[in-house]
């Protein structure tokens, strides 16, 4: 076992703990030590604990998450948290915006709704919360980055099962916690799943009894097929999840009881910790690249046999009875109002088509009786533009006009031909 100094740090007479300038996954391991030091002080849980951020400079939902879920658990069972944020102001305003400050003060700190490119903090507690949860997220996805279509399948299906694992091994009353980040510039989506449960060492010895160490557990758990019973799971969920993100070029990080398993396409990297530092849970956290050479039937092979699973363009857009899409405007998050909504409902439509190229898109107008110019142009204009009339004629239909948004859309088309770029 590797034995590594204190990077968080707990003060009895401020009661107090103090985090560092960075704060990743390793540092839950050093957080857990600082908590078990408490707690052997005779600790009063009327008492409050100030958690002191001030020093935070670089700061990772990796990290955080796995921290936030200690912190719920020991708020379950009466202790209380005050934060001390960080200095640095548009930090500050990160663990505001992210819900980290929300769930470590409740009292404190208003539930944040996210970003465009965020899914804060949320709690799940059962199969349906999953879904919802992941189905927000996808069409977030859907509508920033530009997405190849196995990207898409890969990265639904890994947050669905990891979020799945917790539901049904980690025996978490509190259930689980996610956060999802779109890194546009970088072409990268990150997602962190953590909870407060057995842990996956605690999951697995009863039905391998040879495994003696955290970090041995996370490497079988990240092998096809391993559970604890095969009537709940098949065991892939960590397996599957860990070859997409490295076959996509990205990373995969778990942190478990005293152990941590970090993968890339180049390394593996294992981490077993004294017993003190130990991890009452499991933290997992994954990195998706946006690879167009990426093959999800590559990564899913089970038994020798490749899996295609479902995903939200075909669960949601898809037309039951024929080959193409339907948008229905009606029910998108993002409105019809503005030039920032229309470069989204763009970016979802090349998503689509890039899904299927085989199948036309219907952008279904019903219920929408005004829009705003701009949101026609980036929508309507800029795509014509992008992807030429021809194709723009024979794939994307748009039905239920109105005289008004018919009118305006064709301005858009117009206009921006005209000019002749699209800015994007």
């Amino acid at each position: 076992m590797l034995h590594f100094p204190l990077l968080v740090r707990y003060v009895s007479y401020t009661n107090t703990i103090n985090f560092p300038k960075k704060i990743g996954s390793s540092l839950i391991h050093h957080f857990s030590s600082a908590i078990n030091i408490m707690k052997k002080t005779n600790f009063d849980k009327n008492r409050i604990v100030y958690l002191n951020f001030s020093a935070a400079e670089r700061v990772y939902s990796s990290g955080m998450l796995g921290i936030i879920a200690i912190i719920q658990k020991l708020i379950s069972e009466g202790y209380c948290f005050q934060v001390i944020l960080p200095k640095n102001g548009k930090m500050a305003a990160l663990y505001q915006n992210t819900n980290w400050a929300h769930f470590m003060a409740p009292t404190n700190y208003k539930y944040s709704i996210g970003t465009d490119r965020l899914l804060c903090t949320r709690n799940f507690k059962d199969d349906k919360d999953i879904a919802d949860l992941t189905n927000e997220f996808m069409d977030l996805v859907l509508r920033t980055m530009y997405m190849p279509k196995d990207v898409i399948s890969a990265l639904e299906w890994s947050i669905y099962e990891i979020c799945d694992n917790v539901i049904n091994h980690a025996d978490s009353k509190l259930g689980g916690y996610i956060e999802a980040n779109v890194f546009l510039n970088e072409k990268r989506v990150g997602f962190t799943v953590a909870d407060a449960g057995r842990g996956i060492f605690n999951t697995l010895k009863e039905s391998y009894p040879d495994l003696h160490t955290s970090s041995a557990a996370i490497s079988e758990a990240i092998k096809e097929g391993v559970t604890r019973n095969t009537s709940i799971g098949q065991g892939n969920g960590l397996a599957g999840s860990s070859r997409i993100t490295t076959m996509t070029g990205g990373s995969f990080d778990i942190t478990s009881g005293s152990g941590r398993v970090f993968l890339t396409p180049k390394q593996f990297n294992k981490i077993e910790q004294e017993p003190n530092f130990a991890f009452e849970g499991t933290c997992v956290s994954g990195c998706i690249m946006m690879n167009s050479d990426f093959s999800i039937g590559s990564a899913l092979v089970f038994k020798g046999v490749e899996y295609f699973p479902s995903n939200i363009v075909d669960l949601q857009y898809e037309h039951p009875d024929e080959d193409l899409f339907i948008l229905k405007l009606k029910q998108e998050p993002a409105g019809v109002g503005t030039r920032k909504a229309g470069r989204q409902m763009h970016t979802k439509v090349l998503n689509l088509m890039n899904s299927n190229p085989d199948y036309s898109v219907h952008i279904d107008w019903e219920g929408v009786n005004i829009i705003a110019s701009s949101f026609a142009d980036e929508f309507i204009g800029k795509l014509y533009l992008k992807i030429g009339q021809e194709l723009f004629l024979s794939k994307i239909k748009n039905i239920n006009l109105n005289p008004t948004v018919a009118q305006l859309l064709g301005k858009a088309i117009e206009q921006r031909t005209s000019v002749g770029k699209t800015d994007s």
